[in-house]
């Protein structure tokens, strides 16, 4: 908080109306007030902590100088910012010379109350105001905070942010590389013509040994715009100091600004950083950025909390909006060189951002490995779900498939439709799905035992079921063979014979056999459903298992001398 001076709390009604006069140490009225406490006390300094106004009557002060001299001393050492003395039955008219010279010689402003007041009446008053101050400045730095927040999320360029600080501080704003180019003016209440003129006179010889500093010789507030060390600009706030500040001859430039000011400038300079930081990407965080908050989002615990709350403090609502998830995956990398493979994603990426900014949506998009990416877009009102996602259709999508994961609020949703979209892009590009957007519910039973498929009781259902017809007499798996064709033919012997090319007798023997092993009738509807869908579940799982025997095979380097 920025505390009053000395010679602004002796400007409040109730110590102006006590016709205060400063008789010593009027060097120091720039002195900070913390607080004011009466005391009559002679030896108070041990009790104190510093910045604090002494009201006392000097009634039990040391009748002799050495004595009055000591005191004056013992609070100077302790950082006393004024001692105020009401006038009356100890020091009637005047304070004795030896108590005036040594306020002098510390700095210490000595004043004197020559009307008779309640000291209640000025504590409450002081009091009263320091607090308000408090109140406001929180309040003043939550609705910094919140104009920041909100800009970040909508997207703001940086003129809008400047004309935004402009007129929150009521005075010029300017952005400049560091090379003393012009990049930004937001001129507030000055003509457009004099700030640019004052700008192109003083930016030389502005100086500043802080990230954020006052150089009295310009008036300019400044402070660096850059993150982690890439500085790559300075903010610039013309005529920021406050007149109604006292101005010492030793203090610190940077107190001659409101820190409401220091705040603001301080807050915009990094909404700006990131706000380039953002615009290098046509609206997206930064690739490793991206990737990070993507793969913490995907791992879950830990991670995806600091991911959420990373996300959020750099303007991506993944708390509060409405998220939409999409991964795409390369159909057939094994058809594609790999310089393809990357113009393939990489040109989808840009076309889902240019989605996205047609929008004005949100969006982090990372690749993950060589042939697939994931997308995180939030919603914003006014926006359908349709809309994205014939913008994605729109694209073109030849050698791709892309899963959507349905809309769904929430921060502990945002890991889950991110894994969601992304196993519906791999499902999708097993079951032969080519140049189209897909939801899971798109891949019916296949899908659903395809993102089952690592679950052992599932393995368990299609082993235990179809244990009996492996090996029972003639070749391994025959019986099997011959129920599937019957099963996914619908139930017709005469199709499913036609299209496995076999006889009808010979396949009728087969199911004959099939049921005396398993004891079952193949009538049953019950029965053939649950045998269809371990036969099902046990394709897959050999279908996912050789799918990612090929990818961990493509994902090792080539010997030498395969190349």
């Amino acid at each position: 908080m920025q505390l009053p001076s000395v010679a602004q709390v002796l400007q409040f009604e109730s110590l102006a109306a006590a016709d205060p006069v400063v008789v010593a140490g009027a060097t120091g009225l720039t002195r900070p007030v913390r607080w004011v406490h009466v005391s009559e006390l002679a030896d108070i300094a041990g009790h104190l902590r510093g910045q604090e106004m002494i009201l006392t009557t000097g009634i039990a002060l040391p009748e002799d100088d050495a004595g009055l001299r000591g005191y004056i001393a013992a609070l100077a050492s302790v950082d006393v910012a004024a001692i105020i003395v009401g006038l009356g039955p100890h020091f009637d008219r005047s304070l004795p010379a030896a108590m005036m010279d040594a306020s002098d010689e510390h700095s210490i402003p000595l004043v004197v109350l020559r009307r008779h007041t309640a000291f209640v009446t000025i504590t409450e008053d002081v009091h009263a105001r320091l607090v308000d101050a408090q109140v406001e400045q929180l309040q003043q730095s939550v609705q910094i905070h919140e104009m920041m927040r909100t800009m970040v999320m909508d997207g703001s360029a940086a003129a809008d942010l400047l004309h935004e600080v402009a007129r929150v501080a009521g005075r010029p704003v300017v952005l400049e590389d560091l090379r003393h180019e012009l990049l930004e003016v937001a001129e507030g209440p000055r003509p457009r013509g004099d700030v640019i003129t004052e700008w192109a006179e003083h930016t030389e010889r502005h100086r500043a040994v802080r990230r954020t500093d006052y150089d009295p010789r310009t008036g300019w507030l400044t402070s660096t715009v850059g993150i982690k060390g890439d500085d790559w600009g300075r903010l610039i706030i013309m005529s920021a100091a406050d007149t109604s500040l006292p101005r010492g001859l030793d203090q610190d430039p940077l107190s001659s600004v409101r820190s409401t000011l220091v705040m603001l400038i301080e807050r915009a300079a990094t909404t700006v950083a990131l706000g380039r930081l953002v615009a290098r990407d046509r609206g997206a965080l930064g690739a490793k950025t991206q990737r990070e908050l993507l793969e913490g989002l995907i791992a879950g615990g830990r991670a995806a909390d600091e991911a959420s709350e990373t996300a959020e403090a750099i303007g991506f609502p993944v708390g509060s909006g409405t998220l939409i998830a999409l991964g795409a995956r390369i159909h057939d990398p094994d058809a594609l060189s790999a310089r393809e493979q990357h113009d393939l994603l990489h040109g989808f990426a840009a076309g889902l951002r240019t989605v996205c900014v047609r929008l004005s949506l949100p969006i982090m998009l990372a690749q993950l490995g060589h042939d697939a990416l994931v997308a995180l877009v939030c919603r914003t009102d006014g926006v359908e779900a349709e809309q994205i996602e014939r913008g994605v259709s729109g694209i073109g999508l030849a050698h791709l498939v892309v899963g959507l994961a349905s809309p769904w609020p929430g921060a502990p949703a945002a890991g889950d439709i991110l894994r969601e979209a992304r196993e519906t892009a791999e499902i999708a590009a097993l079951l032969g799905v080519e140049a189209r957007a897909v939801h899971r519910a798109d891949l019916g039973l296949d899908g659903l035992l395809l993102s089952l498929g690592s679950d052992p009781r599932l393995k368990r259902f299609g082993d235990d079921t179809l244990a009996a017809l492996r090996g029972a007499g003639g070749r391994d798996g025959e019986l099997v063979d011959a129920l599937r064709s019957f099963l996914f033919a619908g139930r017709n012997k005469s199709l499913a014979a036609k299209r496995s090319f076999v006889s009808r007798q010979w396949l009728y023997e087969q199911l004959d056999r099939v049921e005396r092993q398993l004891g079952i009738s193949l009538d049953d509807e019950e029965t053939c459903l649950r045998l269809q869908v371990a036969i099902l579940a046990t394709d897959l799982r050999a279908r996912r298992a050789e799918a990612d025997q090929l990818r961990r095979r493509r994902a090792q380097p080539p010997m030498q001398g395969e190349e």
